[in-house]
């Protein structure tokens, strides 16, 4: 047999210059997959896409009937302008979350009508969502003898929170249970609409419209209820790209199957009336502090609903899933519709097809083991990169089992194995201890270089129902499919270990890669309610920007870290940790509470031994004591020197 340390070229690879930007390269690959999947303008059928539309913007509550309480603010210029407000919704819809009677969320709007004898016609006008948005164009729709029904909704600006933009904040929260604020706003349009034409002045016709943000919440609206009389629509939709829009327009899976265009002209958006054209002489003084009180009542009621929301989930969970602990067989069947679930969480990313075409170039001569970088085709324009090491002296004949080490944000396969020029202390060089221990080891590339890019990537990938990790899955089942035609590899000892966002990537792809026979979420295991709602909890994601794709549309309603652990069961799961690990949210009973439901699964099913969890004096960082004994045990591997 050949000697591996001769081999300029893996088997089965061609020649590959590696490219002196693999980072951007990547990425460019990525951006360019998911654009290709966005649905390009054309028609839609309403008629047949209305529900779809409304999940997807989780336009899903049941409002109460309007009851308005009316403030008359004051007339001027044959415009009677008054305050309105009613309650919608309660807080939560169990105890204790659903509150005290007067604990509501609530819509509050101005109405402006025409004092001159009518019916007349009502329009709901929705500004846009910036602080500091012109009134003119409700005043204009009441001079023109419209009834018009201005909601006072959150602005874009940083102000409750001061870490984050109201807007965004409230996305993220909204939608970790299927809801959004654009879908909530959307119902309140329609509240409003319906109250509308439940006035006597009214004569039974209410149109809706909108500038900016609020064009958009005007076609959406109109997209569900078709019994708006008029839709106008200015500013929206937008030239600018989706992706680079405001965060808190993010929509799940609906660019999949409809464009904004597609909308607008199915409800026949028209461009707005003259905009400047207000009433001569209007002077009514509005008390600005309420106007900010109740703005302010606004976004606390839609946080407090949203949070609460959040809490309620894990009833919904339990109530969802019934696994079957009889036995390990009885068990993944029970776990089927779950799993479906959590494929369409992450995406159904296409089959890829055809060779893998893959390409190597040796990097490594050290003195135990080999390293080549390696890249396969997954599609056509997308490749899946990563650094093979493979232990020198392998026999001929013998099969070794092989273990992916998983860097983590903004790491490199170079740091997962220790040889990065700038050696990232947190990895241990635990790639390069594994090779050395006798293991082949594979460190894949995953897109987590530049966070912001991360953003870019989730921005274009979740409108069309995918999350970037989906991708990854697909990547390591392509490179399996390579490694498996190894002359030295045994495809049957595969193993997954991450840290930190490698440990996202462990617990995400292991359910869709059942050839890992063990995975190690290293630096990454939380409660992921707290993680995501809860900003009293320390090292939450509500203290930072750029995480959106920590933030998945329903998830909460289906999946905790231990419901995603669920899914890797019965095969091996390990949790690793520090005690001061600052990933993982304070105070930690809420994570040791997901842990001890993840090793309840085990031991119900009598195999305690396949679920640990390995805790050790230290910070966040790969540590291995207890990691590197459960990986030779269920990869059935004894070390070699």
């Amino acid at each position: 047999m050949l000697s591996l340390i001769a081999l300029a070229l893996l088997p089965n690879t061609t020649a590959w210059e590696f490219p002196a930007d693999i980072v951007g390269q990547q990425y460019a690959e990525l951006r360019a997959f998911y654009e290709a999947q966005w649905k390009k303008p054309g028609t839609i059928d309403l008629g047949r896409e209305r529900e779809f539309i409304r999940q997807s913007i989780g336009a899903i509550d049941e409002f109460r009937a309007p009851a308005p309480n009316i403030a008359v603010l004051g007339e001027s210029a044959g415009i009677r302008v008054s305050a309105v407000e009613w309650p919608i919704l309660r807080l939560g819809t169990i105890d204790p979350t659903r509150g005290f009677s007067g604990a509501l969320v609530r819509l509050y709007g101005i109405v402006l009508e025409p004092v001159a004898a009518g019916p007349h016609p009502g329009m709901v006008f929705v500004n846009d969502a910036d602080p500091a948005a012109d009134p003119k164009p409700a005043l204009y729709l009441a001079a023109s003898g419209r009834v018009v029904f201005m909601p006072l909704f959150t602005p874009r600006r940083a102000f409750s929170q001061v870490w984050l933009e109201d807007r965004d904040w409230l996305k993220r929260i909204g939608y970790q249970t299927g809801h959004h604020i654009v879908g909530s706003e959307v119902q309140q349009v329609i509240a409003a609409a319906d109250w509308l034409r439940s006035l006597p002045r009214v004569n039974g016709k209410v149109g809706v419209g909108g500038v900016g943000q609020g064009g958009m919440t005007a076609v959406f609206a109109a997209a569900l209820d078709p019994r708006f009389s008029e839709v106008f629509a200015h500013n929206y939709p937008e030239s600018t790209p989706e992706w680079d829009q405001p965060a808190d327009r993010l929509l799940w899976k609906l660019r999949s199957r409809a464009a904004p265009e597609d909308l607008a002209r199915a409800v026949n958006a028209a461009p707005f009336p003259a905009l400047d054209r207000p009433p001569q002489g209007f002077k009514v003084n509005i008390d600005q502090t309420r106007i900010a009180q109740m703005l302010t009542h606004q976004f606390r009621q839609w946080e407090a609903y949203y949070r609460n929301l959040a809490l309620e989930s894990w009833r919904k969970r339990d109530s969802r899933w019934k696994p079957d602990y009889s036995s390990p067989d009885a068990y993944t069947q029970s776990t089927r519709d779950k799993h479906e679930a959590y494929l369409d969480m992450i995406g159904r990313y296409p089959k890829p097809t055809g060779p893998v075409e893959a390409r190597s170039v040796q990097v490594y001569d050290e003195p135990t083991w080999t390293g080549y970088r390696l890249l396969v085709k997954v599609y056509d324009g997308v490749g899946a990169y990563g650094i093979l090491c493979v232990p020198k002296g392998i026999r001929p004949g013998e099969r070794r089992p092989v273990v992916f080490v998983q860097h983590g944000l903004a790491g490199k396969p170079e740091d997962s194995i220790g040889q990065a020029a700038n050696a990232r202390g947190e990895y241990a060089q635990f790639g390069k201890k594994l090779v050395e221990r006798g293991y082949i080891v594979f460190a894949p590339m995953i897109a987590t270089q530049d966070n912001v890019e991360r953003q870019r990537l989730n921005r274009r990938s979740q409108p069309v129902g995918m999350m970037p990790v989906g991708m990854d899955v697909v990547k390591f089942n392509r490179v399996l499919d390579y490694l498996e035609s190894l002359p030295w590899v045994d495809k049957d000892r595969f193993a997954f270990y991450g840290l930190s966002y490698g440990g996202f990537t462990a617990i995400w792809t292991g359910p869709a890669v059942p050839r890992f026979k063990a995975v190690i979420c290293s630096g990454h295991f939380n409660e992921w309610t707290a993680k995501t709602t809860d900003f009293t909890m320390g090292t939450a994601y509500p203290h930072y920007a750029n995480v959106d794709d920590q933030y998945n549309f329903g998830m909460l309603n289906g999946f905790d870290h231990s419901d995603l652990a669920s899914l890797t069961a019965p095969r091996p799961f390990m949790i690793e940790m520090g005690d001061f690990d600052g990933v993982i949210i304070e105070p930690r009973w809420a994570a040791d509470r997901e842990i001890d439901q993840v090793l309840d699964i085990y031991r119900r099913l009598a195999m305690p031994g396949k679920g640990r969890v390995a805790r050790f004096n230290g910070p966040h960082k790969i540590d291995g004591a207890e990691a590197f004994p459960f990986l030779d045990e269920q990869l059935n591997w004894k070390p070699r020197p």
